[in-house]
């Protein structure tokens, strides 16, 4: 993933639960040092990602968009922001902004990834969803970071891909074929 600039927003399409996982272990590990790594999930607790990554030397801070579902009063910390759920698309991004504004402040280039785009959209429809990361991918272009937005390609019709992909510099589809992996990037340069 080195080889993707910063200043850049690319959408990863899988139905592969381990090639999403394996594609974000190897974001993860390639972003140690001097590189401040945003992780919105909407899907795990914050705990569960910090503990999946905790043999990574990297500095994490995860959005969690989960936990308040089932405990309402749980507390933020430094590397811990909390949104009720994933509808909550503006806390989302004021998270994402105080995330960004650290990481500037400290120096680090920036690596956001955001696990998954599917969710969101069970959660709202897709024009407020677009939107969104309308705003979001102009700032990561800004802010000269580097995007990975992760969507099931099973949990989305073609129509609302299809207007999704519009909005990245590129896209990257994870298929698994004949137990090999598959890796295509398309990009819009």
């Amino acid at each position: 993933m080195e080889s993707i600039e910063y200043g850049s927003n690319i959408m990863v399409i899988t139905s592969s639960l381990s090639a999403k996982a394996s594609f974000i272990r190897r974001i993860i590990a390639e972003a140690e040092g001097s590189i401040g790594c945003i992780y919105v999930t909407t899907r795990d607790t914050a705990e569960e990602v910090l503990n999946r990554f905790k043999s990574n030397s990297v500095k994490l801070g995860v959005i969690d968009c989960v936990s308040r579902l089932a405990v309402p009063d749980l507390a933020d910390s430094e590397n811990i922001r909390r949104v009720p759920s994933p509808m909550d698309l503006a806390g989302i991004s004021t998270a994402i902004n105080k995330f960004l504004e650290k990481y500037f402040k400290e120096g680090k280039k920036i690596i956001l990834i955001f696990d998954s785009l599917s969710n969101l959209l069970i959660y709202s429809n897709i024009k407020r969803i677009l939107r969104f990361l309308h705003v979001l991918t102009v700032r990561i272009k800004i802010a000269k970071a580097k995007a990975f937005y992760i969507i099931d390609k099973e949990a989305c019709d073609e129509k609302a891909l299809a207007m999704l992909k519009q909005l990245f510099s590129g896209i990257i589809e994870i298929e698994e074929k004949d137990s090999k992996r598959v890796v295509k990037l398309t990009t819009s340069n």
